[in-house]
């Protein structure tokens, strides 16, 4: 293995074809976006019964307003019944408190336009201050549309008590839509196997081990999995870790599935990583690749039949110069190891205490504190008043959509709310003109029973569940398209002859958006860019500063740590790849320092997750090894990969990125010294793990790919 470490000198794989074109490419992006992945037929079920559920109680009970009631199941949170009963008890008590500020303040403000005036202002400012501050974002965007939806109640030139009586139904049909979700996902969740946690790892090895397979037998369609890879990747396994806190399980039990769920993720996280990598394959890669695919169904097999699996030891027979590959085999021959064998050192010990909860609070910190707050409320609020003040001044009520727009488009980062904001006016374009308007004039006046009626709501409503459990890229279309069904459709207990509503509604949204390009956009506005750069920076001074082994400190308290660093760093992948995807939405052409970054962040963001995996898989290996190789080798690789990553964080701050060098002496005479290492305990002169050499060479490599990447 003595090229071994040569791994930053992996050459891509050549491309055999010419570039797609657009129109490829977006086929191509609808496809994987609307290809079922596990789990999402029943999530669309669940979303659809909900949203039917309630719009058959609105239609049979004649409740007025009962748009927000259908429409507020999509808003509510349904990865766990917990998560679900949380999201519909915020909503609940948002809503609740929403009307007593707007019967009060109707009321005390009754009598005077003006005075009726300040009372909208001030209602479209605390609406949009809780959407920048409020812990549970789907309750201030419920509250927003609640507010929204009862100013137009109370400007409507009608009694009091009439107007009282339609904001108490807006409340009620919103509890039934509250209620419906919990009910339902009560039911459904009593349906789930009782090893949902099992079955979540299996579909773990499983998709890990087709990629690997692919990856070696059709090299030109592996990628089609790229984005079911990465949907499992953003889910991350914390809804799969709450079933094991919840499922009674003992204490040894929970450790077990806990150690083999995180290590299922952590080989999603690296079949991600490789995928975006897209290194070259040797001889020996590909050898290693059907190896591992082999044990990864052997795995997944005997948890299927809740056999123990047999040991998995691949011996290095296998010199592989992929890093991310090296890896994927350490962590498939420790989850073997963790289901094969009682590991726990513990067992039978009391189990530790639990650490400490933070304090529960209803609002987030903002990056620069209070005054971000007021600063987004005041962008938001003077964008939602302009287009309030244009249509009462001109009498066109109709248009009242653009202040929802406004309140549901808000968003910090400038090319993240605009598109957003295109995301809704297509869904709206397609639900309300495309989808409401053949309803009107093709398929209602045919319809002369409820059941017909539910059965075609329920199949738009499965149309846009289907596309808004996609991922973040088309997602909100999909919400948007049943709400704007909703409104043209389910407005009144009667056929609509007219397509006004559906005109108007399309126009409004498209005077919320240029409200917001030219008020919202231009007052103290962040681009993507401006975020990038900070985040970028500290993240990577993260991976450099992160948690070591300490020597005769306790395991599980280590463990722990790491882990949650682990997952905040993986978050923070995320969010920066969002804010790369949002610049595509911002000004061109890109200010130069601009455009350098972000070519700089997209080349980053690969590498850096294999710098994190890397970094994580030898602090854990050295709490786990039973014998250490070289221990001041492998401190002074620790200390000079986070030397050369705090390096990069400057550069990325001063904007000041160094080009492509050899190696420096430091750097050179290390991976001397391991490969040395390597060598003699090869030939078996010295008793050394190979495995701890080969994660340094690795984490030393790819941190130097970075620092002199192009």
């Amino acid at each position: 293995m003595s090229e071994a470490a040569d791994i930053a000198a992996a050459i891509k794989v050549p491309s055999q074809s010419s570039e797609p074109s657009w129109l490829e490419s977006l086929w191509g992006l609808l496809q994987s976006e609307m290809s079922s992945y596990p789990g999402r037929p029943l999530l669309v079920l669940r979303i659809v019964l909900a949203c039917t559920t309630v719009m058959f109680a609105i239609v049979v009970f004649r409740i007025p307003g009962g748009v927000l009631g259908a429409y507020y199941p999509i808003l509510i949170s349904r990865d766990s019944f917990r998560s679900t009963r949380r999201s519909a008890l915020w909503v609940a008590t948002a809503c609740t408190v929403g009307t007593a500020e707007v019967i009060l303040g109707a009321m005390l403000f009754a009598g005077s336009p003006f005075l009726h005036l300040l009372w909208v202002w001030g209602t479209l400012f605390l609406a949009f201050y809780l959407v920048s501050s409020l812990k549970v974002y789907e309750a201030a965007l419920a509250l927003g549309l609640f507010f929204t939806n009862t100013i137009t109640i109370w400007d409507q030139p009608v009694s009091a008590d009439l107007r009282l009586r339609q904001t108490l139904f807006t409340l009620m049909v919103i509890f039934i839509g509250c209620g419906a979700s919990v009910l339902i996902e009560y039911l459904l969740a009593r349906t789930h196997p009782p090893d949902a946690v099992i079955g979540g790892i299996q579909e773990r090895l499983d998709l890990t081990g087709s990629v690997l397979r692919e990856y070696v037998e059709d090299p030109a369609g592996w990628k089609k999995q790229f984005h079911l890879v990465r949907r499992y990747s953003t889910r991350g396994t914390g809804t799969l870790r709450s079933f094991i806190i919840e499922a009674g399980y003992s204490f040894e039990q929970r450790q077990r599935l806990s150690t083999a769920l995180a290590l299922s993720g952590r080989l999603i996280d690296l079949t991600a990583s490789l995928m975006e990598t897209d290194e070259a394959l040797t001889e020996a890669d590909r050898k290693l690749c059907i190896a591992v695919s082999s044990n990864l169904s052997i795995l997944s097999s005997n948890l299927s039949r809740r056999e123990i699996p047999e040991w998995i030891d691949l011996d290095d027979r296998f010199e592989t110069q992929a890093p991310i590959l090296a890896e994927i085999e350490r962590a498939v021959e420790l989850l073997a190891e963790s289901l094969s064998q009682a590991m726990w050192s513990n067992r039978g010990e009391a189990p530790p205490r639990p650490a400490p909860k933070p304090a529960r609070t209803i609002f987030v910190p903002h990056a620069s504190g209070q005054e971000g707050h007021l600063k987004f409320a005041i962008r938001g609020s003077l964008s939602a008043i302009a287009c309030y003040m244009f249509y009462m001044s001109v009498g066109w009520v109709g248009l009242s959509a653009s202040v929802a727009t406004c309140i549901l488009t808000a968003l910090p980062i400038t090319g993240a709310a605009r598109h957003k904001q295109l995301l809704r006016f297509a869904g709206v374009v397609l639900g309300a003109c495309a989808l409401g308007f053949t309803a009107q004039m093709l398929i209602l006046p045919q319809i002369d029973s409820i059941l017909s009626y539910t059965l075609l709501f329920a199949g738009v409503t499965f149309l846009g569940a289907w596309i808004g459990t996609s991922s973040p890229r088309i997602a909100y279309a999909g919400v948007q398209i049943i709400l704007a069904y909703e409104l043209v459709n389910l407005n009144r207990f009667s056929i609509n002859p007219s397509l006004v509503p559906a005109r108007d509604t399309v126009l409004g949204i498209a005077l919320g958006i240029g409200a917001m390009w030219l008020v919202f956009d231009h007052l103290w506005a962040t681009s993507s860019v401006d975020s990038l750069r900070p985040m970028l920076s500290s993240t990577v001074r993260q991976i450099a500063r992160l948690t070591e082994s300490v020597p005769g400190a306790p395991a599980a308290p280590q463990r722990v740590r790491l882990e949650q660093q682990t997952s905040e760093i993986m978050r923070r992948f995320e969010k920066l790849r969002a804010l790369i995807e949002a610049s595509y939405f911002e000004a061109f052409p890109k200010a130069p320092p601009a455009g350098q970054l972000l070519e700089r962040a997209r080349d980053y963001l690969p590498q850096l997750r294999a710098a994190l995996l890397i970094r994580t898989g030898l602090i854990h290996h050295q709490g786990v090894a039973a014998s250490h190789c070289q221990p001041d080798l492998v401190v002074q690789v620790q200390q000079r990969s986070s030397v050369l990553l705090e390096r990069i964080a400057q550069q990325i701050e001063n904007n000041s990125f160094s080009s492509r060098t050899a190696l420096e002496p430091t750097d050179q005479d290390l991976l001397d010294r391991l490969r040395s290492g390597f060598d003699l305990a090869r030939e078996g002169e010295i008793d050394c793990d190979l495995t701890e050499l080969r994660l340094c060479s690795s984490l030393l490599n790819v941190v130097h790919h970075l620092h002199g990447s192009r």
